[in-house]
């Protein structure tokens, strides 16, 4: 009996830790089940973020309804379509760390939105079958028969780009090179003899931000390398970041560029400012976690060479020598203020929050007064005194789309750009048969415009500009970097000379006879009045003598060496200076 007892306890034990081993293995089962539905949705999610952010955020479109519509297709193509109680929501933001970048205990934290906003977050949800212990339980407690599994995933595609606007480069050849060196001589107080080749060679070349910071550093600026601010907010001269520059281009054996030519040119500078920093000149506009990848860019050394000396002649005047230089006989003084120098940009596309572009690059703002002295008879019988001012006010480039486009493909950067506007003011003093006594005939100059008069009279216009046009550039390889150069126009034209020539128009002359009469000449002139002032103004045609100088100045002068400065009535050239774009990469 003791031993038909003990058979019975182990055929209890046993039948028990049978049961128990089943019961083991549906859970086994159903946990590698719901493991495997789990990773399956992870799989969904992560494919999803990673083509939305190939397609959206800075790669593509930023509304909602896109980037919903990519994650929905996308999970639909890896095998998941929502169903009831499941959910899938696509939503657009930033990555930042919960404790500063750069900082050990710091986590990756999505937030959605925002004004840099270059993340996709996908989250899922899926209803799923429960273990077969709990639909069994529920059959007697009620418990829900399905279990909820979620997952979620962040990815970032960056595509930052640089842009410059008002390079000038169009202008450059052999019949204004001399014009450039006047005026980048007189901005950089030295004399400057580059030909055209060397100016051409450094338009068509780019020194990355790196290599600058390096040489910069060699030089003994206080920064920190490999730090985007450090670099930007570095106290420099124009002297050190000028030749930091040549250097930079000289040990990456850049093409085209003669360095030694450059370094021996740009040696005895004297500008009025005694500190700028980089980032006067260029601005970076992009999130903590990636601004330090702007250091691979490169910036144009045209652009950086004219920025440099614009930002160091800031507020100041500067007198350009134009080594003799006649035009229309008169040989002209010209003198500019730099009220704003030019930007270059390189950043995230797109608008912020509140409707801001957020990568602007923008040309100078100056103002440039030419003045001429001219005796348009000869014998110093007529002389003129004119003074011609010419401002310009900012015009822009933004940086409005990049589209990425797929392996082997090329990428489309759309830029918004406008022109700037232009304003012109001519002060003119005519003087007949002048002497030590006086004027003998007076001058009477009216603007038909209006109305003003006087022997000595300012007249004024302005050209206005159209809205924002639309610019793109397709980049197959590095080498299409820096672009040619697009031109945004209005139907102004290209020549400020022809608002000048209207402005001259506006001026009509009146010729009178001068004096109280009271010697024989003025007696004699005062008789013959009328027809000293039909022949005079017959003979003389004064009128068009202003007109056609006015003309002349703004024509071989006053454009060309806006266009340098890259400015022009009407106008903007736009450049892509650099591009970057990575692959999509999961960071949730």
């Amino acid at each position: 009996m003791g031993r038909e007892r003990q058979r019975g306890a182990i055929g209890v034990m046993a039948a028990g830790t049978l049961l128990l081993a089943l019961i083991c293995l549906a859970l086994v089962i159903d946990t590698g089940r719901l493991y495997f539905e789990q990773r399956k949705l992870q799989r969904v999610a992560d494919m999803a973020a990673l083509e939305a952010a190939t397609q959206g955020g800075m790669c593509g479109s930023q509304l909602a309804t896109d980037i919903q519509g990519y994650v929905t297709a996308s999970a639909a193509k890896n095998g998941f379509v929502p169903g009831t109680g499941d959910t899938l929501v696509g939503t657009l933001g930033s990555v930042s760390f919960s404790a500063g970048y750069g900082s050990a205990d710091s986590q990756r934290v999505f937030s959605a939105g925002g004004n840099l906003a270059d993340s996709v977050r996908v989250q899922a949800t899926h209803s799923v079958p429960s273990s077969l212990v709990l639909n069994v339980a529920s059959l007697f407690s009620g418990a829900s028969s399905t279990t909820v599994i979620s997952a979620q995933a962040v990815a970032r595609r960056s595509a930052m780009a640089g842009i410059s606007a008002g390079s000038g480069v169009l202008s450059l050849d052999s019949s204004n090179s001399p014009l450039l060196n006047a005026l980048l001589g007189g901005l950089l107080g030295t004399n400057l003899n580059l030909d055209v080749v060397t100016y051409q060679g450094i338009a068509g070349a780019n020194v990355s931000l790196l290599a600058l910071s390096q040489q910069l550093k060699a030089a003994g600026v206080n920064l920190e390398l490999g730090k985007i601010d450090s670099l930007l907010g570095a106290n420099v001269t124009a002297a050190q970041l000028l030749q930091a520059m040549v250097n930079a281009a000289d040990s990456s054996q850049l093409a085209g560029v003669n360095t030694a030519l450059l370094r021996t040119a740009l040696a005895t500078i004297n500008v009025p400012t005694a500190q700028l920093t980089l980032g006067q000149i260029l601005s970076v506009v992009a999130p903590d976690s990636v601004r330090d990848t702007a250091l691979s860019a490169g910036v144009n050394m045209l652009d950086l060479l004219m920025a440099t000396a614009l930002v160091a002649n800031k507020n100041n005047a500067v007198n350009l020598d134009l080594k003799g230089k006649s035009i229309a006989g008169v040989v002209p003084t010209v003198k500019l203020w730099v009220i704003s120098p030019p930007t270059i940009a390189y950043g995230y596309p797109g608008k912020d929050g509140a409707g801001n572009w957020s990568t602007v690059a923008k040309n100078a703002q100056v103002q440039l007064e030419v003045g001429a002295n001219a005796n348009l008879l000869g014998l110093n019988l007529v002389r003129l005194a004119l003074s011609l001012k010419v401002g310009v006010a900012e015009g822009y480039a933004a940086l409005d789309t990049i589209q990425c486009g797929g392996v082997g493909k090329p990428v489309t950067v759309n830029v918004k750009a406008r022109p700037g506007v232009a304003s012109a003011s001519l002060d003119a003093n005519v003087s007949l048969l002048s002497g030590a006594n006086g004027s003998l005939v007076g001058v009477t100059i009216t603007n038909t415009g209006t109305g003003a008069t006087g022997s000595s009279t300012s007249t004024s216009t302005q050209f206005a500009i159209p809205g924002e046009q639309s610019l793109s550039f397709l980049v197959s390889s590095p080498a299409d970097l820096p672009s040619a150069v697009k031109r945004v126009q209005s139907p102004l034209g290209s020549s400020l000379g022809t608002g000048l020539t209207s402005l001259a128009n506006s001026l009509t002359i009146k010729v009178e006879a001068g004096g109280n009469c009271n010697n024989i000449l003025s007696w004699l002139l005062c008789t013959l009045s009328s027809l000293v002032s039909s022949i005079a103004q017959l003979a003389l045609d004064l009128t068009g003598a202003v007109g056609a100088l006015v003309t002349a100045l703004g024509q071989q002068l006053i454009d060309p060496l806006l266009a340098l400065l890259g400015i022009q009535t009407g106008i903007l050239d736009v450049r892509l200076i650099d591009l970057q774009t990575g692959g999509a990469e999961l960071l949730i």
